[in-house]
């Protein structure tokens, strides 16, 4: 009885000490960042640095990958759990955020009809980020057995990269208070948060995965340069990659999805953007639905950006 104590006892230790190093690595660097105030000139240099770390997680992820014994065999995996993951948690999202706008319409001016974004030209970006784990795919499959790649060297680019989308959010223009204090953006990150959830838990039952980590694909909300990390060091580059291909796919998925509703369903196209509402959705957004839909994007954004660290370190705690 004393031994298994002991043992239980060091497991939930161990457990915690897992959350506390995720939040850290996180949460750390980024409200670090947000204590810097750049100039315009300044703020793109950290753009481009942002930009770069991202392909860095990417390219070091897919060497991880192709140094895996086996992998043509784990293809179909990786791709057929991504692919469920993301249809059970998106499917969940429309439903919650479509209830919550026919419950409480969002009261708006008529827009006239404006060109969004080359959806082609995003595509290519989307297609880029890919073709970067691909490129380390090949090179960690070229090279297995001959280069030992260091442990945890993407934990330490993500470092640097939130620490520069730290600095992006103290540079946005936006006041805390606006952002917190925006009622329906407060409601739509909720809804979408919990909807999520939901989605999680149906996709693990469905796809023969634990509930821990079917919360956990579900809680990056669309940032997957983050899930991708902390996933891959968590439980190994399978799972890692099923993290980045399930976040990357709502990106592509709201090109589309996001004009489709905005008209109708305002909370609706700016909830599915998740975490990637606050920036590479932003433009489509506002060309779709206005200026006057910015500030509940923003709001939303921001929140999900805060909680996505949160509630993955959570789990990712939990499973281990």
């Amino acid at each position: 009885m004393v031994t298994v104590k002991i043992s239980t006892q060091k497991i939930n230790n161990d457990k915690e000490d897992e959350m506390l190093y995720g939040l850290a690595i996180v949460l750390i660097p980024l409200f670090l960042g947000y204590l810097f105030k750049v100039g315009k000139g300044k703020l793109q240099v950290v753009n481009q640095v942002v930009n770069i770390c991202l392909y860095l997680i990417l390219f070091v992820m897919g060497i991880s990958l192709g140094q895996l014994d086996d992998i043509g065999s784990k293809l179909p995996q990786i791709g057929g759990i991504a692919l469920g993951l993301s249809l059970i948690i998106q499917f969940s999202n429309i439903i919650g955020l479509t209830i919550y706008d026919k419950w409480q319409p969002m009261v708006r001016e008529e827009v006239n009809p404006q060109e969004i974004p080359s959806r082609w030209v995003m595509l290519m970006d989307s297609c880029k980020l890919i073709g970067a784990t691909i490129a380390g795919g090949v090179v960690g499959f070229v090279t297995k057995g001959t280069l030992d790649f260091p442990l945890h060297a993407s934990t330490y680019v993500l470092e640097v990269m939130i620490f520069g989308v730290g600095i992006q959010l103290r540079n946005s223009g936006i006041p805390l208070r606006e952002v917190f204090f925006n009622k329906r953006g407060i409601y739509t990150s909720l809804v979408m948060i919990v909807s999520s959830l939901v989605g999680g838990v149906i996709a693990a039952l469905s796809l023969d995965l634990s509930i821990v980590q079917g919360l956990t694909f579900a809680s990056a909300f669309g940032w997957y340069s983050l899930s991708s990390v902390l996933v891959n060091d968590a439980w190994g580059p399978i799972y890692g990659s099923i993290a980045f291909f399930n976040d990357l796919s709502r990106e592509i998925f709201c090109l589309f999805t996001i004009p489709f509703f905005m008209r109708a369903f305002p909370s609706t196209a700016v909830g599915l953007g998740g975490a990637t509402s606050l920036d590479c959705m932003l433009p489509v957004i506002q060309k779709s639905g206005g200026t006057q839909v910015v500030p509940l994007a923003i709001s939303f954004g921001f929140i999900v950006n805060l909680v996505a660290p949160l509630l993955l370190a959570l789990f990712i705690g939990l499973a281990g």
